[in-house]
């Protein structure tokens, strides 16, 4: 009787034991793909709250050619963090995702840099976009501008020309990262006193960020 008693009284321990790792253990929330694409009710996520040195911000742009994320922190200061596409880690409901998974409207934690150091090591989601899903339900495409004129200059190493339009409005275009290759092609044939017709997106009253060339040339 004495060994039957023993014997309870430990897998009673055991039992008690797990139960209280269980729920110490993190309960796995929604992947970051299951978010964007909206298969699940809610944005919420169980990671932790700001710690000592970290900042919170929103991500305006992720820049693969140099390797820069550019984020707006909640007092309103923009800045660019380096990254490594290999070493740095992009963090949400303890899984471990590709800097490349990082969207424009993410609001994500990092922590504060030496000033020596190339690149941010960690960085945590804390509440991913949804404007894959929103642009979807968009019913009209974002309204684009249309400039033409003549080449005044072009820098090839920073991806910008200058054109002069007929009224004599100088503009100077961007060419973006993810631009289509024929764009970029484009880009590099013109000479200054070409003629071009290109649409895109103003950044501001001199700057147009382009879209795609509609007669180059």
């Amino acid at each position: 009787m004495t060994y039957l008693k023993n014997f309870n009284l430990l897998i009673m321990m055991v039992l008690v034991g797990l139960s209280a790792w269980a729920g110490c253990a993190p309960v796995a929330g929604p992947t970051l793909n299951e978010v964007r694409s909206d298969q699940t009710p809610s944005r919420t996520t169980i990671d932790t709250p700001l710690q000592p040195g970290e900042i919170r911000a929103e991500v305006t742009e992720v820049d693969p050619s140099r390797r820069e994320i550019r984020v707006q922190t909640n007092d309103g200061r923009t800045q660019v963090l380096g990254y490594d596409s290999t070493r740095t880690r992009v963090m949400y409901n303890n899984r471990e995702y590709n800097v490349d998974q990082l969207e424009r409207g993410d609001i994500v934690v990092f922590e504060t840099s030496p000033k020596d150091a190339k690149y941010v090591e960690t960085i945590r989601i804390q509440e991913p976009t949804q404007g894959a899903r929103l642009a979807r339900r968009s019913p009209l495409p974002p309204r684009a501008d249309v400039i033409e004129g003549t080449v005044e200059k072009v820098q090839y190493d920073l991806g910008v020309f200058d054109v002069r339009s007929r009224t004599g409005r100088m503009v100077t275009v961007s060419i973006p990262y993810n631009a289509k290759p024929a764009d970029v092609e484009n880009f590099r044939r013109l000479r200054r006193g070409d003629y071009v017709r290109v649409e895109g997106e103003f950044v501001n009253s001199e700057s147009l960020q382009l879209l795609a060339f509609l007669s180059p040339r």
